[in-house]
């Protein structure tokens, strides 16, 4: 809530992914943003095989970027942001990490649980409790919490059941 609060975001409000990242020091491309990026491979990571990845965090120096598959359904970005940016706000470590000569590095396969802790921080960021709980007062189902926080509605559904929303609502009427 901190920072949706430094964000002047309230908690029944969308988060814009890419400001927040941004506003941690990071950047967002997209395959085409990408220097030097071949053709080939933009082609590669977006028309031939687009359905293989979701995003990709790159390292040089003090820089970092996400290179996000805009491709995807908007919703579905959003959360890939999230969770690429959870993963280094919780410092996970990946498995594996490949440098390529120019040194840049690409980070990658983090370990389950790594991977469920950014889960749930990244749906925490996009859809917090609190407003959840707020929405569904105005009656609002899954899909319009949905559209409201600009999530897919598996990620809305998937929040309300693991913040007990419904559980409590159910207790109180």
């Amino acid at each position: 809530m901190e920072t949706r609060g430094r964000l002047g975001i309230p908690s029944d409000g969308a988060i814009d992914p890419i400001t927040l990242v941004e506003s941690k020091g990071c950047l967002v491309w997209t395959p085409q943003d990408v220097p030097e990026l071949d053709i080939c491979h933009i082609r590669q990571l977006t028309i031939s095989d687009p359905d293989s990845w979701d995003a990709v965090t790159i390292k040089e120096g003090n820089c970092t970027v996400i290179v996000i598959n805009n491709t995807r359904p908007a919703a579905r970005q959003s959360n890939t942001i999230m969770h690429e940016w959870a993963h280094l706000e919780l410092k996970h470590k990946p498995s594996r990490v490949d440098q390529f000569e120019n040194g840049l590095l690409l980070l990658s396969d983090y370990p389950k649980e790594f991977e469920d802790e950014a889960d749930w921080l990244s749906g925490a960021m996009l859809a917090p409790r609190e407003g959840l709980l707020s929405l569904r007062r105005r009656g609002m189902d899954d899909a319009q919490i949905a559209e409201t926080f600009r999530i897919s509605s598996q990620l809305a559904t998937w929040r309300i059941r693991m913040t007990g929303i419904d559980r409590q609502f159910s207790r109180r009427y």
